[in-house]
């Protein structure tokens, strides 16, 4: 199960996973920043985006 949550800064997303977390064993936390951080490092430069939320799903 993926349980994706979306928000405005500030809303209380962090919060929430981090609450869903310590109540869903296993469970992980993933942040898109660091997933953006990867794109960044291993995509080649021609293909790279300016910000990693206009890669497409």
């Amino acid at each position: 199960m993926i349980i994706w949550l979306n928000g405005a800064y500030g809303s209380g997303k962090t919060t929430i996973a981090e609450l869903l977390h310590e109540c869903i064993s296993p469970s992980w936390i993933y942040d898109p920043e660091e997933i953006g951080d990867f794109f960044r490092k291993n995509l080649p430069k021609e293909i790279q985006k300016d910000d990693f939320q206009e890669y497409q799903e």
